[in-house]
């Protein structure tokens, strides 16, 4: 027979969130620790994909040109970001952020964090990212199905409602 789950259990359950592992590494002849979160706290997963979001919204305003075979590169650069205790930049500029991206994915340390990292918790990530690419993909076809529903109303004066939003620009002053 089973026991009944208590919040006792899931508080003791949720503190492998605050575990690190202390990782020491060298660089110009320095030896440093890194601090590395290797289980994945929700919430922390949440506010990493909420900032990696803001991070291509700004690139397309700011017209920073990321490549998408840099996707998984990108995604590395944020875990790093998130669950280690490295210092960068706090800017929300893309062009700062994607600069920082390039020095860091072509740094042999970066890599040995990464590869530290358990593949569960990574995989973990990526589930949640194609959690949001997926319910993005069925709020488009929910859009457009209401978009072509409208279409079909027997409606008068149905080009008011289509006109371009330029129209609106154009109103008699």
């Amino acid at each position: 027979m089973s026991k009944q789950l208590s919040m006792q259990v899931i508080k003791e359950d949720v503190k492998k969130y605050d575990e690190f592992i202390e990782l020491p590494v060298k660089a110009q002849g320095n030896e440093y620790i890194v601090k590395i979160y290797p289980f994945f706290k929700p919430e922390k997963v949440r506010d990493m994909l909420n900032e990696m979001i803001g991070f291509y919204r700004n690139c397309e305003k700011e017209k920073v040109n990321v490549k998408d075979e840099e996707f998984d590169d990108i995604v590395g650069y944020f875990i790093v970001k998130h669950f280690t205790n490295i210092k960068t930049t706090t800017s929300e500029k893309a062009k700062k952020i994607y600069e920082e991206f390039k020095v860091a994915i072509n740094s042999q340390l970066f890599e040995v964090i990464l590869k530290t990292l358990p593949e569960e918790s990574i995989q973990y990530v990526y589930n949640k990212i194609f959690e949001i690419i997926e319910l993005n993909a069925k709020l488009q076809n929910k859009i457009k199905k209401f978009q072509d529903e409208i279409k079909n109303l027997p409606l008068e004066n149905k080009d008011i409602l289509f006109s371009n939003q330029d129209d609106e620009n154009n109103v008699i002053q």
